[in-house]
């Protein structure tokens, strides 16, 4: 793991929001403090307690803002843009590697990411988080909340958690992004939630890599490389029992190369890619004109993973259940899966094109 590394909402919407939040009572303990333009976020945040909410008023703040205290709530009130800093200061910053915030544990040892406790409830919500390495960055967190984030053009990550516990990421937008717009990865059991999110225009608009239990639901995903993308990347522990469910995926067809695997094909054209991943079910999602040439291409796509386990073997993706999917007009197909992914189940989807033949219709198929 390399450290340094538009949800389109009415503003009535987002009013309500803020308003709610700032009428609610405090909580026992809590407080609420104010941040003004020419104000320091990072300056409220190291004076908060655990508890506390920070309110940051409409303006340009020019900073990288690191939270390692629990239960801390960073709420945007009117439009909020947060940028990078000139001198590149900032805890978890290294030269030409900024991140917007960034949620790690207090006792974390950057040498090694060792920590002893998670950093826990921390929520985050209705900024806008323009040209970091990465815009929200969370490590070793439990519970991290990033809600009606506008990330954009973040050279890295737009919103990403590694090794968190129960992260929710709903309502985002997320583009412009080198790697993935929405980034869940490195938690064997993350019981995360990707929900409800807008993201385009991205390497991969949503991607969880060796994880366990992460639900994508109800996202808006489009004019990405690939789409959503599940991958095994050879680390032990695997990939699986992930859920994508009900999302819009449509014209995924850029071309990129992944840059953290050497030698890895090019990939493109591919809408809901399940690459080496097993006991995934991946249902009710609407698949269309995903198309390119690459080995990742087509509607729904089952692959083996261009990232090799230790002994040198590469993970199939299997066992995986495809059911009451719509898919049309994509390419080479709407259902594409190799020769190694198998068995699957593919259970009443409505398409007209597989590979190999005989995936689509409404009955049941094991291949």
């Amino acid at each position: 793991m390399r450290w340094s590394r538009n949800v389109l909402v009415s503003a009535l919407s987002l009013l309500l929001v803020i308003a709610a939040a700032l009428a609610a009572p405090a909580s026992a303990g809590s407080r609420m403090s104010v941040v003004h333009p020419g104000d320091s976020i990072q300056q409220a945040v190291d004076e908060a307690s655990a508890g506390d909410t920070i309110v940051v008023k409409a303006g340009t703040y020019r900073e990288s803002v690191a939270i390692q205290k629990d239960g801390i709530t960073l709420r945007a009130h009117g439009r909020v843009t947060l940028r990078p800093p000139a001198d590149e200061a900032g805890l978890c910053n290294a030269p030409g590697e900024t991140i917007g915030f960034c949620v790690i544990p207090a006792d974390i040892d950057f040498n090694t990411g060792e920590f002893t406790d998670r950093v826990t409830n921390v929520t985050i919500t209705g900024f806008r988080v323009v040209g970091f390495a990465n815009g929200v960055f969370g490590y070793g967190t439990r519970n991290l909340r990033a809600s009606w984030v506008h990330a954009i053009r973040n050279a890295e990550y737009g919103l990403a958690s590694f090794d968190g516990v129960g992260t929710t990421f709903v309502h985002n937008a997320a583009r412009g992004s080198r790697e993935a717009g929405l980034y869940i990865g490195d938690s064997r059991r993350a019981d995360a939630r990707v929900a409800m999110n807008r993201t385009r225009n991205n390497l991969f608009g949503v991607l969880g890599r060796h994880t366990h239990d992460v639900s994508v639901a109800r996202n808006m995903v489009m004019h990405n490389c690939l789409g959503v993308f599940v991958l095994d990347d050879g680390q032990p522990g695997g990939s699986g029992n992930n859920a994508v469910v009900r999302n819009r995926v449509r014209a995924n067809n850029h071309t990129c190369e992944i840059e953290e695997i050497p030698g890895s094909p090019t990939v493109g054209g591919g809408g809901i890619v399940i690459a080496g991943s097993h006991h995934n079910l991946v249902a009710r999602n609407r698949v269309l004109a995903n198309r390119g040439n690459t080995l990742f291409s087509g509607g729904i796509v089952l692959v083996t993973s261009p990232a090799p386990h230790e002994d040198g073997t590469f993970p199939a993706a299997t066992h995986n259940l495809m059911t009451h999917n719509r898919l049309w007009r994509n390419r080479p197909a709407d259902i594409v899966q190799d020769e190694a992914s198998r068995p699957n189940r593919f259970v009443a989807n409505r398409c007209r094109t597989s590979i190999p033949g005989g995936l689509c219709g409404h009955g049941m198929h094991h291949s």
